[in-house]
């Protein structure tokens, strides 16, 4: 089973990928705040925890800024190949320059609004590979 990290602080948001990322079949750990991500990298980091096979974002989380999530999870050599989707509303030209200058660019940068809850079960479960996917619909 493929494990994914949701790091997202608005609690409907988080509550619905949940649901629709475990009804297709991943196992879902969720951290809705920028230190509960640095903790669990920390447990990752001391053997305490599995690594992820994917970590979805946010890049506005109450506590900070998603930056310093992707670079802490980027600039680790035990972390740093994990993939990292940047789900978000956030543009700004200026970090996604800092972000490239950096060397931790997102393995993908979606904007929320433009995606379902499906279509983003279906780029995940693309890029991970996993071929047979239930029906989500949340209808």
């Amino acid at each position: 089973m493929k494990k994914i990290i949701i790091v997202e602080s608005e609690p409907t948001q988080i509550n619905l990928y949940r649901r629709i990322f475990e009804k297709t079949g991943f196992d879902v750990e969720l951290a809705s705040s920028k230190e509960q991500m640095l903790e669990e990298l920390r447990e990752i980091r001391n053997g305490d925890s599995e690594k992820p096979d994917l970590v979805v974002m946010d890049f506005m989380l109450d506590d900070g800024h998603g930056i310093e999530v992707l670079k802490a999870i980027k600039k680790h050599f035990l972390t740093r190949d994990v993939p990292v989707f940047a789900v978000t509303n956030y543009q700004n030209p200026d970090l996604d320059r800092q972000i490239r200058q950096l060397g931790i660019t997102p393995e993908k940068y979606l904007i929320k609004a433009h995606y379902t809850p499906d279509e983003l079960i279906d780029i995940v479960s693309h890029y991970l590979g996993k071929k047979d996917r239930v029906g989500t619909t949340l209808s």
